[in-house]
């Protein structure tokens, strides 16, 4: 099939080179440069063994279809038929479906795998761009130039450069926190840099410098990442260092533009941001990914998931509201704590009072102390009015200790999805709920995890903490280890899919006496702390 395929696409670019010559337009042979040999050179990456009926017969329908689309998208720009411009967004619509059910059904929700399916997505947006050129469609009364040159945007940088981040999130164990903010502002720069063209010169001005900058971290992590193939590094790092020269030129153009002088014309960049990329980036950065050939981390993972979502309002009463409590009793967060033991996380050694705190939940009361970050007080003061209409994970900008009332109830596990679901509400002083969130255990590959769910407005927030011994203590955490890969992580789960958030969280506990327990509870944001929470548990 890549035979046929490589085949179909030789043939109908030198057809359109011939056809056009000598007024061939640089940035329709770009187009057509990503569409023929570029799309079904990321197949190998995308597209894998898997038991979903569904995914397969996607897969085997974009692999069969690819050479009508590729022979439509040419036919398009020699005979600006709008027939064949619409097949080609046809099949992009395919490969963005694709990248949503997966992203719906795979159990691998790294940040990697996310930016891999979103970059399919992105192409979506290219197919669109592409029939907007050929059909001649007006569009915020843009030239057909820069609707062109938006096809081209989209088919490049939006499409590959993610693509190309998650490949490089394959391998990597290490700085995983740089490699989040960098993936995050990839992913976030096409949307951000389209508004900022359309709307903004500034934003475009500030979209442009985040994802130069991204990139450039990008092209650290390639050089400290270690790969199986010399020649495969090689080819990376050379792509790697291309992109950081070009992405220069164009904040040079992009700061010209909010100068409102000319720096660079179009047509220069078109040859230094397109055709520089093109043959310096893409096709090194491909050859590159091909020998290295790196494979998903995370396919015998298994991260269930609750499917109990919320609405606006979540708060008191939640539960009886959607009909979701059960008579089933339970007294603690956990049956039985062994539950969590893996080959590093043994209770033997585990301070009793813990073990009874999470075993017998109810017969402890608790009070809290919240410490915001300087730094985010401006931001915790907005989410505050936010948490308090919805009623969920609403902290006090209150820095003075209070107690906190608390309650587990039974949850119904078939509506949830997930085993022996409790929920846990905490609610403050004033009667104001403060958390209703669903706990329940898992096991994947040996080890233990705590999955607590937090229902949001048409969604859910899942933490996933793994236990680790902490001097007597414990310590629980959504930080990814270093070594091998584990469910941990924050997730925003909704009906369309999940996502990792920027988000981690470690909490610590130990006793303190005979009866007196107390907590931390640490919060970061793309590796910056912003939640500080303190607890004094007590034995009723």
């Amino acid at each position: 099939m890549m035979k046929l395929n490589m085949s179909v696409s030789t043939f109908c670019f030198l057809v359109f080179f011939f056809i056009e010559t000598p007024d061939v337009s640089v940035a329709e042979a770009l187009v057509l440069l990503s569409v023929l040999f570029f799309v079904p050179n990321i197949f190998p990456f995308v597209f894998y063994q898997t038991a979903d009926r569904l995914v397969i017969i996607l897969e085997k329908t974009l692999r069969r279809c690819y050479p009508i689309a590729a022979v439509s998208a040419s036919l398009a720009f020699l005979t600006d038929a709008v027939l064949f411009a619409l097949i080609w967004w046809t099949y992009t619509s395919l490969l963005a479906a694709y990248g949503v059910i997966r992203l719906r059904k795979t159990k691998i929700h790294r940040i990697e795998e996310t930016s891999i399916y979103l970059g399919l997505i992105y192409l979506f947006m290219g197919g669109f761009w592409f029939f907007a050129y050929t059909s001649n469609m007006n569009i915020m009364n843009f030239s057909r130039l820069i609707i062109l040159l938006t096809a081209v945007h989209f088919h490049y940088s939006a499409f590959l450069i993610p693509i190309f981040n998650g490949l490089l999130g394959r391998k990597i164990r290490v700085k995983r926190r740089l490699y989040l903010w960098v993936t995050w502002t990839i992913l976030l720069s096409p949307m951000l840099i389209a508004a900022g063209i359309s709307f903004s010169k500034i934003l475009d001005f500030i979209a442009v410098s985040l994802y130069m900058i991204a990139l450039y971290v990008n092209g650290y992590l390639v050089f400290h990442t270690p790969f199986h193939r010399k020649l495969a590094k090689i080819l990376v790092a050379i792509s790697a260092i291309v992109l950081m020269i070009t992405i220069l030129f164009s904040l040079i153009y992009s700061f010209g533009v909010f100068q409102e002088k000319v720096t660079l014309s179009i047509s220069q960049m078109i040859w230094i941001h397109g055709f520089s990329n093109a043959v310096g980036v893409i096709i090194p950065a491909l050859c590159g990914w091909r020998l290295e050939n790196p494979q998903p981390t995370d396919n015998s993972c298994k991260k269930p998931f609750s499917r109990i979502y919320g609405k606006w309002k979540i708060g008191k009463g939640f539960l009886k509201r959607n009909d979701l409590e059960t008579s089933d009793s339970y007294s603690g967060l956990v049956e039985n704590m062994k539950n969590l033991e893996s080959k590093d996380f043994s209770t033997e050694n585990l301070q009793p009072l813990i073990k009874d705190f999470y075993e017998q939940t109810n017969n402890f009361r608790l009070k809290a102390k919240v410490t915001w970050a300087t730094w985010f007080k401006p931001f915790a003061f907005i989410y505050n009015g936010i948490s308090k209409r919805t009623g969920q994970i609403h902290l006090s900008m209150n820095p003075d200790w209070y107690m906190m009332h608390s309650e587990i109830t039974g949850v119904d596990s078939q509506k949830d999805g997930r085993e022996k679901v409790r929920a846990w509400i905490r609610t403050n002083e004033k009667d104001e709920t403060i958390f209703t969130a669903l706990y329940s255990l898992h096991k994947s590959n040996g080890t233990g995890y705590m999955n607590i769910s937090l229902p949001l407005p048409f969604s859910n927030m899942t933490g996933i903490l793994k236990p680790y011994p902490h001097s007597g203590g414990m310590t629980l955490t959504s930080k990814r280890r270093r070594s091998g890969a584990g469910d941990e992580g924050i997730y925003l789960h909704t009906a369309c899919g999940t996502i990792p958030l920027p988000l981690s969280e470690t909490f610590y506990i130990e006793a303190k006496g005979l009866n007196r327990l107390t907590a931390t509870h640490h919060m970061w944001i793309f590796g910056f702390k912003f939640l500080f929470v303190q607890y004094e548990i007590e034995k009723k």
